[in-house]
């Protein structure tokens, strides 16, 4: 199996638990544990925007699995990875737009830290575009990962700062997700720009 099939392949677990976070119980709001999907329901929609990651990583997961299944990556296959990494792009663009919380330094360095993610999701999602169809869909799993970091460290400021008895298991199962997807596509990055 070729290079790109194998990392789209690792990326897969990751991705999947990913989307499965989305109904487990990740911070506190007021006095329970809440998941993602009960922090959307009826929420504005920037904030359904910032959870977006937790949205389509089972369907980037189902997208892959298709391709895959089939052996081919064609153009619909692409397009559809593309337009889901897309909609997590909304993710940390909100991070940039709207920042998390308050109007101070640290504040402000987030905002700018969310911005370059999405800057930098946004550079691999364009150069992915001339890319062979199965290195384009590596690439474009990368965009999601880089446009869902903002996603991660904000949990993992909360954390920190909040302490761990302020999130539940969706947040470490996401944490652990991430990392995994961001050793496959740091590894798959690498390997790429080093042939």
């Amino acid at each position: 199996m070729s290079g790109p099939r194998r990392s789209l392949k690792f990326s897969l677990p990751p991705l999947w638990l990913i989307g499965l976070c989305v109904f487990l119980p990740t911070v506190r709001g007021c006095q329970t544990l809440q998941s993602p999907a009960q922090l959307m329901w009826g929420a504005p929609l920037p904030l359904i925007a910032m959870l977006s990651p937790y949205l389509v990583a089972q369907l980037l997961v189902i997208v892959a699995v298709v391709a895959l299944g089939r052996g081919h990556a064609g153009p619909l296959v692409t397009r559809a990875t593309a337009a889901l990494a897309g909609v997590a792009a909304t993710s940390a663009a909100v991070l940039a737009i709207l920042g998390f919380d308050g109007h101070d330094l640290a504040a402000l360095l987030w905002r700018v830290f969310a911005g370059v993610c999405l800057v930098g999701g946004v550079a691999v999602l364009g150069r992915a575009r001339r890319l062979e169809p199965w290195t384009r869909l590596v690439r474009y799993h990368a965009a999601y990962a880089i446009f869902t970091l903002p996603m991660a460290a904000l949990l993992l400021r909360i954390v920190v700062e909040d302490g761990p008895r302020r999130v539940g298991v969706g947040a470490w199962a996401f944490l652990a997700a991430f990392l995994a997807l961001a050793v496959v596509h740091i590894r798959s990055l690498v390997s790429s720009s080093t042939a």
